[in-house]
């Protein structure tokens, strides 16, 4: 270190031990303030209304000095892992205070309400999505592969005492299924979750009215009764307009909010490794 000319040494150490001192007593300080939990009437009024809308009623006396022991432990809890820096490096903890960014990015988003002529040309772009499915209502008669050599030859021997018989005797035929025998007014998407792909798309050509058979699923062999079907439509725009609408909005708050969160990236300067670098198979 330089020392002005003229300027005395002691007085230069006494200088420097005086500012060393100084900082000291500021950093005790400030750790003592760091160490004190103030709990404001605020606080408290929230504390007891968080607990009258769990609750419904106001907490106890007792009641309440433990919910502010608990808030003050959360507090000190806290404070002493971020003195630890438990906070850092930790991906938990990464994640949550992105997450919450996110949240406030998007709740700082003000997207008005799309116009009505946006609406309908919405829908006009989009129509397939609004379209409403083929739906089926159908019974049917379940033949494992277990314990049977050729289920569907048995489906066929059961298919004429299926379309002769009584109503309701359709219920003896066949084997247990463990899942319902019928079902009414489900989409193709349904149908096939249930009983796999192939079964669905068989079933979408079956006659209305008649038994039909042997028709494979992903549980075995089935004789099916389509019992009605309604035919894959376009709805009227006004009985989707409300829905319509709010797919709208709702898209334009994703743009608006990937707009913000873009806007805060390009604050950084993204550096990655070239390529290679981090290829441990490179030369």
């Amino acid at each position: 270190m330089r020392v002005i000319r003229g300027t005395s040494p002691l007085l230069v150490f006494l200088f420097l031990g005086t500012a060393v001192f100084l900082f000291g007593r500021w950093q005790d300080q400030a750790e003592a303030e760091g160490r004190v939990v103030s709990v404001s009437e605020d606080q408290i009024a929230a504390i007891r209304q968080r607990w009258v809308a769990q609750w419904g009623r106001e907490p106890t006396p007792r009641e309440l000095r433990g919910l502010i022991d608990d808030a003050v432990r959360e507090e000190i809890l806290y404070r002493e892992a971020r003195r630890l820096a438990l906070d850092r490096n930790d991906p938990i903890v990464r994640r949550r205070l992105a997450q919450k960014l996110t949240f406030m990015l998007e709740d700082n988003a003000d997207v008005p309400a799309p116009a009505a002529e946006d609406v309908e040309t919405h829908f006009a772009v989009h129509a397939d999505r609004y379209r409403v499915p083929r739906r089926t209502t159908f019974r049917h008669v379940f033949l494992g592969d277990d314990g049977r050599t050729d289920p569907a030859a048995d489906a066929v021997d059961l298919l004429d005492e299926a379309r002769r018989g009584r109503d309701g005797a359709w219920r003896d035929l066949g084997d247990p299924f463990i899942l319902l025998r019928e079902y009414a007014d489900r989409s193709d998407q349904e149908i096939a979750e249930l009983f796999g792909g192939r079964f669905a798309a068989a079933l979408s050509d079956v006659a209305v009215g008649r038994w039909h058979g042997p028709v494979r699923s992903a549980h075995g062999t089935h004789l099916v009764l389509v019992m009605g079907r309604t035919e894959p439509r376009t709805p009227d725009f006004d009985d989707v307009r409300l829905r319509v609408a709010d797919d709208l909005l709702a898209i334009r708050r994703r743009a608006q909010n990937q707009a913000a969160i873009q806007a805060v990236r390009e604050r950084y300067e993204v550096r990655l490794p070239v390529a290679g670098d981090s290829d441990p198979g490179g030369g």
